[in-house]
């Protein structure tokens, strides 16, 4: 016990002596303090006459009159940090890597119910702990479990409730169980003399952490080393007799090591290891049992940390380790313990930590389920106001323009409030005209003259607090710009042989005299000037380039083309012609043998040729009078039917054969006029 208690005296001795004022949250020391303030000073200075920035604080924002009130600082928001069961910043249970600034103090209570084994026990601890940072790295805490009660759910399967008769362990108060192969003690570690339901007072805790690296300093991590010594109230007699055996009697000492991140300010994760050396208890100079030591090991992640609503889930274990009086327990000793909950913020000084409880293995308790409930406060001492500085830089793009050619100049701000105002921006310019508002406008210098302008943005917050930055843009003369020139074909569509207008349009400020050049790749070029002609005589059918060129007297130019196609001629137009005819006899109308070969290959010809046609002329010898001149009528008309007839037994249909009654020719023989003529009308000619 002395040798533990020398432990914490050194621990705290070592962080008085090397105490320094770098933790955001409390002040700085003295002399640190103002060099830190003048190098601040030196370098916003230099900062603020190369951007020609310029600041006024007009009056005192939110923010700033709460930090003087409440001592928030760099890195802790209006919702100040919380103590864990050990009373520094922490989680349910653990801790994280930060301490306490200098001259803060927190307080809270807590009940927390859990389990353990063997015997199924409920262990149920109400207590309250006090920190107080003795400088900003160290902080001291004492804590009381002042009510401990616990409730054996299998009370006969602990030897502290077995039988009188029974054999005692030797070395120990513990009974042997009432199992004929057991030779050795059933008990709970941490319990050890747990026998009934009953309740009573747990052991006082008085510990220092000391704070090595901290991410309110400007650490990647916080990390941080604690001493916990465990003072018991009763003493082992008293356990075994009147107290329920809720503590060992005996001094415990643990000594642990804490770290812990947060992520983007959305999750703080923190990780705590600890050894604790356990005394064994003793009666006078009876040694009662050996009590192993125990690896203290937790994790946990608190989510949303700077908000008033907070999510919680931790995971705890202690695993018992080293020399121990042997024991007989069934199933698992080590407990694991997980916990999810949330914490809330009644006031920003005071939180409420409500979490549900469960046992992750010891599978052989009744009731693995438990809780934890804590309320919470704590005080920050004041801090003088920050300054609500306003900085900001400007770039444009480009930084030259010429003067009529159209094109804006990008202009753009950045700027940030020390203490996170949002900011306003006005931009400024003597010329032309800014287009926009915002931190990204445009600079439109239609209307100004050759000369060099001054851009000036001025960016400001609510509270009067403000700076300014400019940029410098140059706005070049006008340039007397080169010709232009278009060139249109008349027809873009020739055939070979012919001729086709090319005119040229030229757009000219020189005022000079102006010169034409004109190619093509292939044909001949006729005349000259603005207006040509394009000779394709001799040229296959395909596409040709004409180039034209301007120049003018001060040596600027001007380039166009235009396209012309020469096209194939176009194929001869199909034409209908005869292509056979069959005799008959003078009043015969009946298609013979020698005729019906003569049809069968016109058949076969319009079988083969789809989309052809014939016209079958009927003609007939006639007699002088009007009767015989109709009767020869309608002879040629039955012999051009009869012809058609056929055909269409050969398989011709009916509208590809057209049939036409023809006049006798003039002093032709009788054999000549009693004929039909068959006209072949291929695709796409007319008949």
């Amino acid at each position: 016990m002395v040798r533990s208690c020398s432990r914490v005296l050194i621990l705290l001795l070592f962080g008085l002596l090397a105490a320094p004022a770098g933790f955001a949250g409390g002040p700085p020391a003295p002399n640190k303090a103002k060099a830190k303030d003048k190098k601040e000073a030196s370098a916003n200075a230099k900062k603020t006459k190369s951007a020609g920035a310029q600041t006024t604080q007009k009056r005192i924002s939110p923010e700033a009159e709460r930090v003087m009130r409440e001592g928030v600082g760099k890195g802790v928001t209006e919702w100040v940090p919380m103590p864990g069961t050990d009373g520094t910043p922490g989680l349910f249970t653990l801790d994280t890597g930060d301490t306490l600034p200098r001259g803060a103090f927190d307080a809270t209570g807590f009940a927390h119910r859990f389990g353990r084994a063997p015997g199924s026990l409920s262990v149920l601890n109400v207590g309250w702990t006090v920190g107080y940072g003795i400088t900003n790295r160290l902080t001291a805490f004492v804590g009381w479990d002042a009510y401990r009660h616990i409730n054996l759910a299998d009370a006969g399967a602990l030897s502290s409730n077995a039988m009188p008769y029974k054999p005692v362990y030797p070395g120990t108060n513990l009974r042997i169980p009432f199992l004929p192969e057991s030779d050795r003690p059933v008990y709970p570690e941490s319990y050890p003399f747990a026998y009934r339901n009953n309740g009573g007072t747990g052991p006082i805790r008085l510990g220092v952490k000391f704070n090595i690296l901290s991410e309110l300093r400007g650490n990647a991590v916080s990390l941080a080393v604690r001493d916990v010594a465990y003072i018991p109230t009763k003493d082992p007699a008293q356990e075994m007799t009147t107290n329920s055996g809720v503590q060992t009697g005996a001094f415990n000492d643990l000594i642990g090591l804490t770290v812990s991140k947060t992520f983007a300010n959305v999750v703080t994760g923190t990780f705590d290891y600890g050894h604790m050396f356990t005394r064994d208890p003793r009666q006078g100079s009876t040694h009662l049992l050996t009590l192993a030591d125990q690896e203290r090991l937790g994790a946990g992640f608190l989510f949303f940390p700077h908000s008033r609503l907070q999510g919680v889930t931790e995971y705890d274990a202690v695993v018992y380790d080293g020399a121990a009086t042997p024991t007989m327990t069934f199933g698992p000793r080590d407990p694991f313990e997980g916990m999810w909950g949330f914490r809330v913020y009644p006031w920003h000084v005071v939180a409420v930590d409500l979490g549900y409880t469960y046992m992750m293995n010891l599978r052989q308790n009744r009731d693995r389920s438990g809780f934890i409930v804590k309320i919470s406060t704590e005080y920050w001492p004041g801090k003088p106001a920050p300054a609500d500085d306003v900085t900001i830089s400007s770039s444009a793009d480009p930084h030259t323009v010429q003067q009529g050619s159209g094109k804006r100049v990008m202009l753009k701000a950045t700027g940030s409030d020390t203490l996170g105002h949002k900011l306003n921006y006005t931009w400024t310019a003597p010329a032309g005209s800014i287009r926009g508002t915002g931190p990204e406008v445009e600079w439109d210098p239609t209307g100004a003259d050759p000369g060099d302008y001054t851009m000036t943005v001025r960016g400001e917050d609510a509270y009067g607090n403000f700076a300014t930055s400019t940029q410098e843009i140059k706005v070049t003369p006008k340039p007397i710009p080169p010709p232009t020139m278009a060139c249109n074909a008349a027809r873009v569509s020739i055939l070979p042989g012919e001729r086709v207008g090319i005119t040229a349009n030229v757009q000219d400020s020189s005022g000079t005299p102006l010169s034409y050049t004109w190619r093509t790749t292939g044909g001949t070029i006729i005349g000259s000037g603005p207006e040509v002609q394009f000779d394709s005589t001799g040229l296959a059918p395909g596409n040709y380039t004409i180039t034209g060129r301007v120049e003018n007297g001060k040596g600027q130019a001007g380039d166009c083309s235009a396209q012309v196609t020469v096209q194939a001629p176009p194929p001869p137009k199909p034409t209908a012609s005869k292509i056979d005819q069959c005799l008959f006899r003078t009043y015969s109308t009946r298609v013979d043998n020698v005729c019906k070969r003569i049809l069968d290959n016109v058949a076969l010809r319009l079988q083969n040729e789809t989309g052809a046609h014939v016209v079958v002329i009927g003609y007939a010898s006639a007699g002088k009078s009007a009767k015989s001149q109709r009767l020869a009528e309608r002879r040629a008309a039955a012999r051009a039917e009869n012809t058609k007839k056929y055909l269409v037994s050969k398989g011709v249909s009916a509208d590809r054969i057209e049939t036409r009654t023809g006049t006798a020719t003039a002093g032709a023989s009788v054999k000549e006029n009693n004929r039909i003529e068959i006209i072949w009308v291929p695709e796409g000619a007319t008949y």
